[in-house]
C-alpha cells in the first residue's frame, strides 16, 4: 500500500470523508415542487394519516444518528471527535450503505444521563437507530441501563472498539435493525449481535462483501426468530434483504430504488402523485456520499485497518487540540449545518408532529445543497417547550456550522431563536421568518425602482402578525419604512388593545401604527402603498384595492390560496402583485435568499446573522435583475437562477465583515467564485 492510502491522509486533502447528497437533480421549477413546496405537503400529509409511512417515503428507513462526545478521551472540547465519526459513517456508507449522520454532544451541558436519553428521545422521530461511539465506560453502563429502562422508540447501540472488525460486527447490527425496522433494547441488541459475531472476521478481506453480507443476513435472522421485526414488514421474507445486499455489492445504489410505476413523474399525471412516486422511489431525497472513491471495498478495508494500526484518527484529534483553527480544513464542520424543527407548523398543515415534517425538512436540505453547496441534516426534534427545545438544540449543535430553523409555531418561534442566537454564536436563522422578509424586500426595493417613490413616503399594511408577518414588519422598518400598520385575527394591532395580544405584539406595537388607528383590515388599507399578506385565502378584497393609495404593491403571500388572485387584484387597480406561488409572475421564494445568506456566514464563520446581512441579501437579490429588465410582472428573480446564491452570499460575507460578527476576513469576490463552483460544480475548495 502506498503511503498516501490512509484516513489521516484523506482527512487532509478532502476536507473529511463525507458529505450530504441529494438523491435528485432540482433541474426546473416542476422538479423543485416535487422535490419541496406544494409537492412535500401531501407526503407530509400521508405520513400524518399513516405514520408506518415515515419509512417508505423518507430517509427515516436507512438513516442512523452517530454521537459523540469525547469522554472516552476525556476531551475538554467533544468536537475534536469529528474524525473519529467521520470515519465510522464513512464505513458504515461504504461497508453498508447505511447513511449515518453525525452529532457532537455538548458534555458541559449533559451533565447527567437523563440528558443522553433526553436527546436521543427526541432524535428519535427522524433516527429509529442511535448509535454512540467511543463514550467512557461508566458513562456507557449508564446509559444502556436508562435506555433499558425507558420507553424510547428508537434502537441505541454504543460502538467503543477501535478494532476494524469488532465496528464492522456493529454496522451489521445497525444494518439488520433499520431493516427489521425493530426498535431493541440494549439486551435485545446483545441478543442479536451474538449471532452475528459467530461469523469469523478473522480473514478479511478475503470474500470481504460475501462474508458481510452473511454477517447482516443471521442478524436479520435472529430478530425475524425473535419476532423483533417492525410489523410493516412482518411478511417480507428476510431473504428479499439479504438478496438486496448482495445486489448492492453488485450494482451499487440503484439496487436499494424502489422501481417506476408505469407512466411514472409525467407532467400530465397527478402532481400529488407524481410527488409520492418520487419520494417512495429513493425512501427520502438526501443521502450521505463519500468524498474518496476507493478501487475496492477490499482497499478500503486495507487503508481502515492500517489506519487504526497506526492509530491515525488519534494523530488527527491531536492535530485539532494543538490548533483548534484546523477543524474546519481537515473534516466536514466546515459545510456542515443542521435545519431543525418540532413540526409545530409545518407550511401550512400546522401542528403535524415531527416526523410528518421530515419530508419538508428533506427537500429543504436538497434546496441548501443544490443552490448554496451546503450539507444539511434534517433533525425533527419533539420537545414543544421553548427553553427546552433550545437546551437540545444546544445539546447536539458543536458540530455545525450554522443552524436554520424551521416551521416552528408563533409566538414560541421567536423566543426560541433569540435564546438560541445567543447562546451558540453561530449563524441561525428562522427561515419562515427572515426568509420570507428578506425576498419581500427585495420586492419592495424593486417596486421603488419602478415608481420612483421614496422609502420613507411609503405606507405599508401587513395582514398576519406570525412569524413571517412580525421578521417583515421588523425587517421593513429597519430598512426605513416608518407608517406600519399590521393587523391580526382581532383587527389592527395598537398600543394597549385589550384583546388577542402578546408580548410580541406588545412590541410591534411600541414601533407600528403611530397614529393609534383602530378597526379591521379593510380599514388598515386605506390609503396605503403596500399590502403584505401573511394570512388567509381571500382576506383582500378588490374594494380593499381599490382604497389604497396609486399604484399599490400587493403581495399576496399566503400558501397555496393567496389573499387575492392576482388577476382580481389587477382589475382593482394593483400595480404589481407577487404570490408565493411557482405558476404566477414574481414569486416571493424563501429560496432566493436563505442558501447565499448561509453560505456568506458560513464562509465568514458569522457569529450571528444581523439586519445588516438581510438588508444587503435583499439587495443582491433586488438588484440581480437588470433596471432595463424590470417590469411588473418581473419584480423578482426565479427561485432557480444559478447566480443568484452567489451574489447574495458575496453581499452577506461584506456585510457580516463591516459589522463585525465575522469571524474571519475572507475576500468577497472569493465568497462569490466559491460558490459559484459549488453550485455548477459540487466541490468545495479552501478560503
Amino acid at each position: 500500500m502506498q503511503p498516501h492510502q490512509s484516513l489521516k491522509n484523506l482527512f487532509l486533502r478532502t476536507n473529511g470523508l463525507i458529505k450530504i447528497k441529494p438523491k435528485v437533480r432540482v433541474t426546473d421549477n416542476y422538479t423543485l415542487s416535487l422535490v419541496y413546496t406544494p409537492g412535500v405537503g401531501h407526503i407530509c400529509k400521508v405520513i400524518q394519516k399513516d405514520p408506518d409511512q415515515l419509512y417508505e417515503q423518507t430517509i427515516a428507513g436507512n438513516s442512523i444518528a452517530l454521537l459523540a462526545d469525547g469522554s472516552k478521551f476525556n476531551l475538554p472540547r467533544s468536537s475534536k471527535m469529528i474524525p473519529n465519526l467521520e470515519a465510522i459513517s464513512a464505513l458504515y456508507k461504504a461497508f453498508y450503505d447505511v447513511d449515518a449522520y453525525p452529532i457532537i454532544l455538548d458534555r458541559t451541558i449533559m451533565t447527567d444521563v437523563s440528558d443522553y436519553v433526553l436527546v436521543m428521545d427526541n432524535l428519535s422521530p427522524t433516527y429509529k437507530t442511535i448509535v454512540l461511539i467511543d463514550i467512557e465506560d461508566t458513562l456507557a453502563s449508564q446509559i444502556l441501563t436508562a435506555v433499558e429502562n425507558a420507553k424510547l422508540e428508537c434502537t441505541v447501540i454504543i460502538s467503543n472498539s477501535h478494532n476494524l472488525r469488532e465496528q464492522l460486527y456493529d454496522a451489521a447490527l445497525v444494518k439488520a435493525t433499520l431493516d427489521a425496522r425493530s426498535t431493541l433494547k440494549p439486551s435485545q441488541c446483545e441478543l442479536i449481535k451474538k449471532a452475528i459475531t459467530s461469523v469469523d472476521f478473522t480473514n478479511l478481506p478475503s470474500l470481504l462483501t460475501t462474508t458481510l453480507n452473511k454477517a447482516y443476513a443471521l442478524g436479520l435472522q435472529e430478530i425475524y426468530n425473535h419476532k423483533l421485526y417492525h410489523h410493516t414488514v412482518a411478511n417480507v421474507n428476510p431473504e428479499i434483504f439479504i438478496n438486496k445486499l448482495n445486489d448492492l455489492y453488485i450494482y451499487g445504489e440503484v439496487a436499494y430504488y424502489n422501481k417506476w410505476s408505469n407512466d411514472h413523474l409525467l407532467q400530465n399525471n397527478d402532481f400529488n402523485q407524481n410527488a409520492l412516486e418520487l419520494h417512495k422511489r429513493y425512501h427520502g431525497m438526501i443521502t450521505i456520499e463519500l468524498k474518496f472513491n476507493p478501487r475496492s471495498l477490499e482497499d478500503l478495508f486495507r487503508i481502515y485497518e492500517t489506519s487504526y494500526q497506526k492509530d491515525e484518527l488519534a494523530q488527527l484529534r491531536q492535530i485539532l487540540i494543538d490548533d483548534p483553527s484546523k477543524l474546519r480544513e481537515i473534516t466536514f464542520k466546515k459545510n456542515y449545518a443542521a435545519i431543525i424543527t418540532n413540526g409545530t407548523a409545518i407550511l401550512g398543515l400546522g401542528n403535524i408532529g415531527p416526523s410528518a415534517g421530515l419530508p419538508v425538512m428533506e427537500g429543504k436540505s436538497v434546496l441548501f445543497n443544490a443552490l448554496g453547496g451546503i450539507d444539511l441534516m434534517p433533525i425533527c426534534l419533539k420537545e414543544k417547550d421553548p427553553h427546552k427545545l433550545v437546551r437540545i438544540i444546544k445539546c447536539i449543535a458543536p458540530i455545525f456550522s450554522a443552524i436554520n430553523l424551521e416551521d416552528l409555531r408563533a409566538p414560541d418561534c421567536f423566543p426560541i431563536e433569540e435564546e438560541a442566537v445567543q447562546s451558540l454564536h453561530i449563524p441561525l436563522m428562522h427561515d419562515d421568518q427572515h426568509g420570507t422578509a428578506v425576498v419581500s424586500l427585495a420586492a419592495v426595493i424593486n417596486y421603488l425602482k419602478l415608481t420612483k417613490k421614496n422609502v420613507k413616503d411609503l405606507k405599508l399594511v401587513i395582514n398576519g402578525a406570525g412569524a413571517a408577518g412580525v421578521a417583515i414588519g421588523k425587517l421593513l422598518y429597519g430598512h426605513g419604512i416608518e407608517d406600519i400598520v399590521m393587523c391580526d385575527t382581532s383587527g389592527i394591532i395598537y398600543e394597549g388593545r385589550p384583546q388577542n395580544m402578546n408580548n410580541f405584539k406588545n412590541d410591534l406595537a411600541k414601533f407600528t401604527n403611530k397614529g393609534k388607528i383602530q378597526g379591521t383590515l379593510a380599514d388598515a388599507v386605506k390609503g396605503r402603498d403596500l399590502f403584505v399578506g401573511v394570512s388567509s385565502a381571500g382576506a383582500l378584497t378588490q374594494d380593499m384595492v381599490r382604497a389604497m393609495n396609486k399604484d399599490p404593491f400587493i403581495l399576496a403571500l399566503a400558501n397555496p390560496v393567496p389573499e387575492i388572485m392576482p388577476d382580481e387584484a389587477i382589475e382593482a387597480g394593483a400595480f404589481i402583485v407577487a404570490t408565493g406561488r411557482s405558476d404566477f409572475n414574481n414569486q416571493v421564494n424563501n429560496s432566493l435568499a436563505f442558501p447565499g445568506i448561509f453560505r456568506g456566514a458560513i464562509d465568514t464563520r458569522a457569529k450571528e446573522i444581523n439586519l445588516e446581512m438581510k438588508i444587503a441579501a435583499a439587495y443582491a437579490i433586488a438588484n440581480s435583475i437588470k433596471d432595463s429588465e424590470l417590469s411588473t410582472t418581473k419584480i423578482l428573480p426565479g427561485a432557480l437562477t444559478a447566480e443568484i446564491p452567489a451574489n447574495v452570499a458575496r453581499a452577506v460575507a461584506i456585510a457580516a465583515m463591516k459589522t463585525g460578527v465575522a469571524k474571519v476576513n475572507v475576500d468577497p469576490e472569493k465568497v462569490f467564485d466559491l460558490a459559484r463552483k459549488l453550485i455548477m460544480e459540487g466541490n468545495l475548495a479552501g478560503i
